[in-house]
């Protein structure tokens, strides 16, 4: 497929046929009440409807953001053999990698500061990162929900499109996956005044005589933060 960059479009670019926004996500799962009480937790959702069968999640004005809905009980109207053959590839789905499907779910908080709140604040409550990049546009961090489903929460690094064609990585083009960086030693950098420009600079948080862990090898090393 042809590569194509087009600068132009960062917020200058709206179809004819966009929707006013994105509303919720839904999931089905088998694992309900643990991935119910996940997402209370990792954005301090309230069920606006709460029962065995379904739960809607809100965390802000609207009715609902999240859906969750319990399918344990379809297990029960299989066959022996339909039963086994779902549970193994629910296990698959657990355990491994996936190459085709929805990848992640993604959430902007901005400015930085919120963005590290909300980490140390999820942090507190038992919440720890799957995996932390900086894209090179944006930074995330990534958690992992019961069935192993991505939720990226991350800061904008540009407000404007004129800041996005000044700054953005200028590897991007050939690299737009980015580096795996370190949460905690970015947090020390903000708060010791290192400029936003360079906080949102890739590989700032690797230390002095190791190498960043990048592209692809960042996506199968996810926690790894730096390499020798």
């Amino acid at each position: 497929m042809e590569k194509i960059f087009n600068k132009d479009l960062y917020q200058n670019f709206s179809s004819n046929h966009a929707p006013d926004d994105f509303h919720h996500i839904a999931f089905k799962t088998t694992n309900y009440e643990a991935m119910v009480s996940f997402y209370k937790k990792l954005f301090g959702c309230e069920p606006l409807y709460q029962s065995n069968m379904i739960t809607f999640l809100a965390f802000d004005d609207e009715h609902h953001r999240i859906a969750i809905a319990n399918t344990s009980g379809v297990l029960k109207n299989l066959n022996f053999i339909q039963k086994n053959i779902m549970k193994f590839k629910i296990f698959l789905n657990r355990k491994l990698p996936s190459i085709e499907g929805l990848d992640h779910i993604s959430y902007r908080i901005n400015p930085i500061e919120n963005w590290f709140d909300f980490y140390f604040g999820a942090k507190e409550r038992g919440l720890e990162p799957l995996w932390t990049i900086n894209h090179g546009w944006i930074s995330g961090i990534y958690y992992k929900d019961p069935d192993n489903n991505l939720v990226e929460v991350f800061f904008e690094h540009f407000s404007s499109a004129d800041e996005f064609k000044q700054n953005i990585s200028p590897d991007f083009e050939d690299e737009p996956i980015g580096t795996n960086m370190d949460v905690e030693k970015l947090y020390e950098m903000f708060k010791s005044g290192t400029p936003f420009l360079e906080l949102i600079q890739k590989g700032n948080t690797v230390p002095e005589g190791k190498k960043p862990v990048s592209g692809l090898e960042a996506v199968t090393n996810m926690k790894k933060k730096f390499k020798d």
